[in-house]
């Protein structure tokens, strides 16, 4: 094979596997996929115009100011949250129940992170341990490092 054939050849390899990476079956991704509901902009104080459909939020009303990534101690506002989301972050928290090693443990892997990751309790979670991202998520009791990796991989 002469040199044009065999770069023609990588070049359509190099579309056909860019093209199944990016159109793989939502089942293929970790979480769960949620409806996107309205990314509307709203201001602290004002009430919510329906009620999110998950438990923390993907998606939805949000503040037009999102927080700095990171770890946080204290509980921040889901709409400040579902901005970080919008804007193509990880959202993990857990709840204050959860076992101190379990979150230093979580710490650790979001300090890893300069930005795309923040951390933060959140005493509303119906689970230890909930990852979100925009229009998805994943929520479990115990650590399991591969998966909070694999979901920050995913969605990061």
């Amino acid at each position: 094979m002469n040199k044009k054939r065999i770069i023609i050849l990588i070049v359509i390899l190099i579309i056909a596997l860019g093209t199944f990476w990016f159109f793989k079956s939502p089942s293929e991704k970790p979480g769960e996929a949620v409806s996107i509901q309205p990314n509307e902009i709203i201001k602290p104080g004002d009430p919510l115009p329906g009620l999110y459909l998950t438990n923390p939020p993907v998606s939805g009303w949000h503040y037009a100011d999102k927080a700095n990534w990171g770890v946080y101690t204290e509980e921040l506002p889901d709409q400040t949250l579902i901005a970080n989301l919008e804007d193509g972050g990880v959202w993990i928290s857990y709840h204050p129940d959860a076992p101190p090693e379990m979150v230093e443990s979580l710490n650790k892997i979001v300090s890893e992170y300069k930005t795309g990751v923040i951390l933060t309790p959140r005493t509303s979670s119906d689970k230890l341990i909930s990852l979100a991202a925009w229009g998805r998520l994943d929520k479990f009791d115990y650590f399991d490092e591969a998966r909070i990796l694999k979901f920050i991989k995913a969605y990061k």
